[in-house]
């Protein structure tokens, strides 16, 4: 049997606990009804054997030898039959709360992983797999419920049992308490040293399946790649590959809890024997009786019923503290986007008045070793536009997803009609601010719920009209339902034209002071190219607008070009002044000149 991953960090079972246990807070009052009515079971499984002890002994005592029945043998029988009512009543208010009060726990936990991953800066998902964060959301969060509904509750259940049945057993007479610690206590301790090899191998099963989802997600996802490109029969075995190590992991934890298992469930079944024995001692030296020793069968064969989903549920319960260490890393993760404790207001918009934007000498680096902006600074004076222009890698993307929040600069300042926006409501920023970027993403949903994603509650005229400025209106009407046109999953049923047209009508919808155009218009011929700029001129007017671009003629219309270059701007100025100043800006014209980009 092979052995936890290495490059897998072990797992602290007890601090995770903890933590689990401790997220019942907000629902302390129904997890004190179902402890008090776990106590209630407990005291009846107690109850019930010793009911049925003085029953055997009336019987074997009296009625065997020929004697009639004492008076309270009836009572006895009526107690008995109250004692099974009073159970059912127990068991089953204990089921439904715990039941309401772990689904509570397990959808806040659900919640909270949520809330942290959209607070999450980008840094996270860029260097966490997509597969593996649906895992943490679904497989382990599907794992971690376990200990909400059953483990826990479960435990403590057993916990409750075992010290009345010992006190129980105790109390008959020593040497029966002995056997039952003998017999039960070596299982239970069995069940939970086996528990931490459980968790660090189902660690491993989980991380073996980020991997498995991760190569169905990105498969999914660029399958017109890999059969553009004929790799097909490699996607195959590479997925085969990973499935081969995940099959082997869950071998792995499958040989090893069903090995277990047997050997445990087989201790706990010595214990009736042991008894017996232990009665047959004690009825020969004159002692107890056969109702004790029934009562005491009866108590071990409680908690053996209750001891066989033990080593279930403690290897449950270990997989699921496997994989809630893997939900609370997330949880725990402090890269966060954070606002400031009293945001600032931003001025009334005022068209042509609003949306200044002040870029401060920022700097920025993906990690430590790869700097992208190098002390950026750019003004755009409200109502005015700016174009970027700049080479594949010179940071004009990155620059965009600093205006919304997506990361922070290093270094400098982004200012928004002169307050810094790190001052800024999230909502109210990116409000201010909409972006269309190069993937024209669109949801599965109607053209119209597509166009009022960001702003729910729009109306059908105001929907219309941001769809006539994003110059889509033609193609809208000629849909099979017009707005109510479904779109596939990313907009796959329509052009690359029709989606970037309906992401721009999208940003429109939101009413923003700033457009940005990340180059929207990169994967669509001159001609759909120029229906773009048509209608993206007509949405810039009195906004203030960012068009970042590799195409001179994409930014040509702009009051102003700024060209950047390794993160820095070279050069500013209209395109006449840049050809006139700047060699790269000379460069590429003449280049999309030669291939006929910039006609």
């Amino acid at each position: 049997m092979s052995s936890p991953r290495p490059d897998i960090p072990e797992v602290n079972s007890a601090k995770t606990i903890r933590r689990l246990v401790g997220r019942f807070r907000p629902v302390w009052i129904g997890a004190g009804i179902v402890f008090a009515l776990l106590m209630i079971r407990s005291a009846v499984e107690i109850v019930y054997p010793r009911l049925i002890a003085k029953n055997i002994d009336a019987l074997v005592e009296r009625y065997g030898s020929g004697g009639e029945l004492p008076d309270h043998y009836i009572l006895l029988l009526w107690a008995l039959v109250g004692v099974i009512a009073l159970r059912a009543a127990a068991w089953y208010a204990s089921g439904v709360m715990a039941a309401r009060v772990g689904m509570a726990a397990e959808n806040q936990l659900r919640s909270d992983l949520f809330h942290r991953l959209m607070r999450l800066r980008f840094t996270y998902h860029d260097a966490n797999r997509s597969g593996a964060t649906i895992v943490r959301a679904l497989r382990d969060m599907e794992k971690t419920r376990h200990f909400y509904r059953e483990v826990w509750f479960g435990y403590l259940e057993i916990g409750l049992l075992l010290v009345a049945v010992g006190a129980a057993s105790f109390a008959s007479h020593w040497s029966y308490g002995l056997v039952v610690l003998l017999t039960f206590g070596p299982g239970i301790l069995g069940s939970l040293v086996i528990g931490g090899r459980v968790a660090a191998l189902d660690r491993t099963v989980s991380e073996d399946y980020d991997d498995v989802t991760s190569a169905l997600q990105e498969n999914v996802a660029g399958a017109r790649v890999v059969r553009a490109f004929g790799r097909e029969g490699q996607e195959v075995k590479r997925f085969g590959s990973r499935m081969d190590a995940l099959r082997g992991s869950w071998l792995d934890l499958e040989r090893y809890w069903t090995g277990t298992l047997v050997i445990l469930h087989h201790m706990f079944g010595l214990a009736a024997p042991a008894v017996l024995a232990v009665g047959v001692w004690r009825i020969s030296q004159g002692a107890g009786g056969v109702g004790e020793v029934t009562a005491v069968l009866l108590y071990c064969r409680t908690v053996s019923h209750r001891l066989r989903p033990l080593t279930r549920m403690v290897i449950l319960g270990q997989q699921a503290t496997a994989s809630a260490s893997r939900v609370f890393e997330v949880l725990d993760e402090t890269d966060l986007i954070t606002a400031s404790a009293v945001p600032a207001t931003l001025p009334a918009a005022v068209p042509g008045a609003s949306g200044a934007l002040s870029i401060q000498d920022v700097h920025f680096a993906h990690g430590e070793e790869h700097p992208v902006l190098k002390g950026v600074s750019l003004e755009l004076p409200a109502g005015s536009s700016l174009g970027l222009i700049g080479p594949t890698g010179a940071g004009k993307s990155t620059l965009v997803q600093l205006l919304p929040r997506f990361y922070d600069p290093d270094e400098g300042c982004i200012t928004l009609d002169g307050i810094d926006i790190r001052d800024l409501n999230h909502h109210a920023l990116r409000s201010a601010i909409g972006v269309v970027f190069q993937e024209a993403f669109l949801f599965s949903g109607t053209v119209a719920e597509n166009i009022a994603y960001g702003r729910p509650g729009i109306s059908q005229a105001e929907i219309e009209r941001c769809v006539e400025l994003a110059a889509a209106g033609d193609f809208v009407r000629g849909l099979p339902e017009g707005f109510d046109t479904m779109v596939g999953e990313r907009g796959v049923s329509l052009s690359g034209g029709q989606r970037q047209r309906l992401t721009i009508a999208r940003a429109l919808a939101m009413n923003p002071r700033v457009l940005v155009f990340d180059d929207a218009t990169a994967s669509v011929d001159a001609v759909t190219e120029k229906r773009l700029f048509d209608g993206i001129r007509a949405a810039s007017e009195g906004r203030t607008t960012l068009v970042i671009s590799q195409r001179v003629t994409s930014v040509r219309w702009c009051d102003r070009i700024a060209v950047l270059d390794d993160g820095v701007v070279t050069a500013v100025g209209t395109h006449e002044e840049l050809l006139a100043q700047s060699p790269l800006y000379r460069e590429i014209f003449s280049h999309q000149q030669l291939t006929g980009a910039a006609l």
